[in-house]
């Protein structure tokens, strides 16, 4: 039976646009809510200037031989290519930045964006969310893909009825500080340096990773205990630290400008044991994103992958 409503996903990251392009694909309309200003999540990309930084996942591999296939096909379309290999491993780049690739996802697809859906109740075999404007929409089936926490919220009291384990999903916060410079840096090709100690852990320059003109365009994000510590300071203070921190990757060169960006929910430090949650009743509804399908780029694309399988196999066809 075809359903007259839509699948509504909650979230525009890689998990999101996965399942939303799965169901397009085998003939189910879906409607993808974000309430970002562009697709892609924590695949971000952000211009300062003329500059481009990818701000949040810097890099991803592909392991399993259906991400490969994937990964292959976004090189042959020209929206991927490797940037440097790790014991023989290559590690990918969005061509023109990280959330090139989800750009390429969202294509064609009925993206709503600056939409953030606030609750989401079952009426009968069908659910009706709300967005913050007041919107309402009707949902032949639910794919909640925001981090859990947040995805929790929106269901509201009917969180009490899901697993336990849903609840002790974490994840760790991280800061990312978008430098410019007026020179290059002092970073040596392939162009990233990761750091064991102190509030850094890693820096890249996005003008010799190749996704921005420079001469200097960094990203540095923080450890998860500084970001903790200093989440509610202000942020010219996280950067004042930051930047000291990575003065001897700057190359001589002079800081023209910065940004600071809070990831509250950046790298999963607690995972869900599926590749994602799936519930028939009261309305079918589906847990996804990388907190199931396994850290990283990957596990959620293959978690947005388990989420359109989930529903099609539940009857929604």
């Amino acid at each position: 039976m075809v359903h007259s409503n839509p699948i509504l996903i909650v979230g525009a990251g890689i998990a999101g646009l996965t399942a939303a392009r799965q169901l397009h694909d085998a003939g189910i309309p879906a409607v993808v809510c974000d309430k970002g200003r562009g697709p892609g999540g924590r695949m971000a990309t952000r211009r300062i200037g003329e500059q481009r930084f990818d701000h949040g996942a810097q890099y991803f591999s592909a392991v399993s031989p259906r991400f490969r296939e994937a990964v292959a096909g976004w090189v042959a379309d020209g929206i991927a290519e490797e940037w440097f290999q790790m014991n023989r491993t290559p590690r990918y780049r969005g061509r023109n930045g990280m959330n090139a690739i989800a750009k390429h996802l969202a294509a064609g697809l009925d993206i709503r964006l600056s939409t953030r859906v606030v609750s989401a109740v079952p009426e009968g075999k069908h659910w009706r969310a709300t967005t913050e404007d007041g919107g309402r929409i009707s949902a032949a089936g639910l794919i909640l893909t925001a981090p859990v926490p947040q995805s929790l919220e929106i269901l509201g009291g009917l969180q009490e009825e899901l697993p336990n384990a849903l609840r002790a999903v974490a994840y760790a916060p991280c800061f990312a500080v978008m430098v410019l410079l007026d020179g290059p840096s002092g970073l040596a090709g392939p162009g990233f340096q990761r750091m064991k100690e102190g509030p850094v852990t890693w820096i890249a320059d996005n003008t010799i990773k190749g996704i921005s003109a420079g001469p200097g365009a960094l990203t540095m994000h923080a450890s998860p205990l500084f970001t903790r510590v200093n989440y509610d300071a202000p942020a010219a203070e996280v950067a004042k630290q930051m930047m000291m921190a990575a003065r001897p990757w700057l190359g001589g060169s002079r800081i023209t400008d910065w940004q600071v960006h809070r990831w509250r929910y950046s790298l999963v430090s607690s995972s869900g044991p599926e590749p994602c949650f799936f519930s028939p009743s009261p309305a079918p509804l589906v847990l996804a994103g990388d907190a199931f399908g396994g850290a990283r780029i990957e596990g959620a694309f293959l978690s947005g992958c388990a989420a359109a399988l989930a529903l099609l196999e539940s009857g929604i066809s």
